[in-house]
This record gives structure tokens, C-alpha cells and sequence, in this order.
């Protein structure tokens, strides 16, 4: 697993790098919808910011008898793939946003709170993340870097910007993909970086040349949503 300063440190500059972002934003922006609809780009960055958010008190250990899941296994979870699962997260966003008058500045306060916890735990400790199970508080780290980069993705594509994930987050995030993916990708441009983050969170679509590259794997993708 990715040493914990990496994840942390993956975490802040994937924060950092989205609030530069969102900091230009005139209020018209935010009105935009994205291409994750029905949300609107306010919407979104609120979910983003619900996606990090921590309590003021660490998580609960996990008992210890319990095998801790991987980064990869938050993603195997059933629930995930079904439509009452993605329903309920469009309306939690959407509800939660509509009472959110600066999406910016809330983001930045729960980017902001959640690493100050997080910096101040063990992150080699198996936590109980709820809905989930046992994790090790790095794995689960590693989870919200992929939140915070997919979404982010989603707002460079909403503004016709190219992507500005960090380095630190393409490397922290590669390994989940490759464990889900079930093998390496190919050693192309269109697998490494962006590329890869793009594919497998079903950011970019699946080319005929991507499919005789990867074979039987591509029907794997995306990895997830």
C-alpha cells in the first residue's frame, strides 16, 4: 500500500488543485449543468465536499477480528452498480446544495477540516467505515483522492478545460485501477496519467484502438462511475 504521508499528501493537492479552480467561478458557472446530470455544477461541488467530509472525532476502530477491505474492494461493493444506489446519491446532492448559498467556500472548509483529522490519526489503523466495513485508514484515504480527481475530471470536462490532476493522485490512485482492471493496462499514452483516471472512472470513452489494446480487460471498463 501507498505510504500514509503519499495519500495525504495526494489528498491536499487534489483539494488545492480543484479550489483554484473553482475559486474563478462566476456565479453563472455554477449554474451550468454538468455531465454528470442532472447536477449542476454547484451540485456537483457540494457533493465533492460531502464526498470528503469527516466528523470532528476520529473514525471507530473496526474489530479486530474483521479483514480489513482494500481501496479496491470499496468499489466491488454490489450497491454501487445499482440505479436506487446513484438515485439516492443525485438526491442527497441536490438536497444538501440547495440550502449551500457558496459552494467554494464550502468546499474549502471540509477539505480543510477533513485532513487536519486525518493528519492527527494513525492512518495505519483499521478503521469501521460505515456501509463498508473494516478499512485501513489509508485505504480509505485513497478512496476520497479518487473521489475528489474523478470529480474533478468532471468539472474540467463541464468547462472545457484540461484535466489538472496531480501527479501525486495518478500515482496513489493507479494501483486501485490496476486491482479492479484484474492486470496492467497497456504501456501507451492512452494508459498512463489522465488517460488511465479517465477510462477507468468512465470519463473517457472506450475506443476501438483502446479495445485491441486491452482485449478481454476492456470489458471491465469503466471500473467505476
Amino acid at each position: 500500500m501507498t505510504g500514509s504521508v503519499a495519500v495525504l499528501d495526494a489528498l491536499a493537492g487534489e483539494a488545492a488543485a480543484l479550489s483554484a479552480v473553482i475559486r474563478t467561478l462566476r456565479p453563472g458557472d455554477l449554474a451550468i449543468t454538468t455531465n454528470c446530470p442532472p447536477w449542476t455544477l454547484h451540485e456537483l461541488i457540494v457533493h465533492i465536499a460531502d464526498s470528503i467530509r469527516v466528523g470532528d472525532e476520529p473514525l471507530p476502530d473496526a474489530p479486530s477480528r474483521d479483514r480489513p477491505r482494500t481501496a479496491a474492494d470499496y468499489y466491488r461493493r454490489p450497491e454501487r452498480d445499482t440505479d436506487a444506489y446513484r438515485q439516492r446519491n443525485v438526491e442527497h446532492a441536490q438536497s444538501g446544495a440547495a440550502a449551500v448559498p457558496d459552494a467554494a467556500a464550502r468546499f474549502d472548509r471540509e477539505a480543510a477540516h477533513t485532513l487536519d483529522v486525518l493528519r492527527r490519526d494513525d492512518t495505519a489503523r483499521v478503521v469501521l467505515i460505515p456501509r463498508v466495513g473494516p478499512m485501513v485508514l489509508a485505504e480509505w484515504i485513497v478512496t476520497r483522492v479518487i473521489a475528489v480527481a474523478a470529480h474533478a475530471l468532471d468539472v474540467a470536462i463541464t468547462l472545457d478545460r484540461p484535466p489538472w490532476t496531480t501527479d501525486a493522485a495518478l500515482r496513489v490512485t493507479r494501483p486501485v485501477f490496476i486491482d479492479l482492471l484484474g492486470g496492467d493496462p497497456p504501456d501507451s499514452p492512452r494508459w498512463t496519467g489522465h488517460g488511465f483516471l479517465a477510462a477507468a472512472t468512465g470519463r473517457r470513452p472506450i475506443s476501438d484502438a483502446d479495445r485491441h489494446e486491452l482485449g478481454q480487460l476492456a470489458d471491465r471498463l469503466p471500473l467505476l462511475s
